[in-house]
């Protein structure tokens, strides 16, 4: 229950300061609160990564299909990583298939502003490792901006943001 009033405390906050942009993603409607709760907390979390300068060079280090670095790609929309971070959306999906191997936390489309989340396995995971859980959610921002996978491999992508973000 307390973590019901954090977050009501923390949507009012964002409200009546008028800051909803990164540090207030926008979640669709999510079954279980605490859920709802820990991808707010994660994706809070992984705006505040992503305004580091060292997790800067993960923009450069990868490339969108036609071969575009992230960063050409973030610099032509006159946003930085933080801010369109904040543009996405993010959604329970924990009927999808995806998610009933049990080891997937999250999800989208190449392009796609819209993050999927595996609710019950990303609540848990956040509970356990909130560090991971802000890794997947950079790693699932990376395919919203372009980046597609095989090559590079979903690891390997994780592994470039844990290294350049995590810290």
């Amino acid at each position: 229950m307390w973590r019901h009033t954090v977050l009501a405390c923390t949507l009012v906050s964002g409200i009546l300061t008028g800051r909803a942009s990164a540090e207030t993603p926008i979640l669709f409607p999510f079954v279980e609160g605490d859920t709802q709760f820990a991808v707010r907390r994660a994706a809070e979390g992984a705006a505040d990564r992503l305004a580091r300068h060292a997790c800067r060079g993960l923009f450069d280090h990868f490339t969108n299909p036609s071969g575009q670095r992230l960063s050409t790609v973030l610099a032509a929309k006159g946003k930085s990583p933080a801010e369109a971070f904040g543009l996405l959306r993010f959604a329970d999906e924990s009927a999808a298939p995806q998610c009933r191997t049990g080891h997937t936390l999250a999800f989208t489309h190449v392009g796609s502003p819209l993050i999927r989340v595996c609710g019950l396995q990303f609540r848990d995971r956040f509970a356990w490792d909130r560090r991971t859980a802000e890794v997947i959610l950079i790693h699932e921002f990376l395919h919203a901006l372009g980046l597609g996978e095989n090559p590079p491999t979903s690891s390997e992508i994780t592994k470039q943001v844990a290294a350049r973000c995590a810290q």
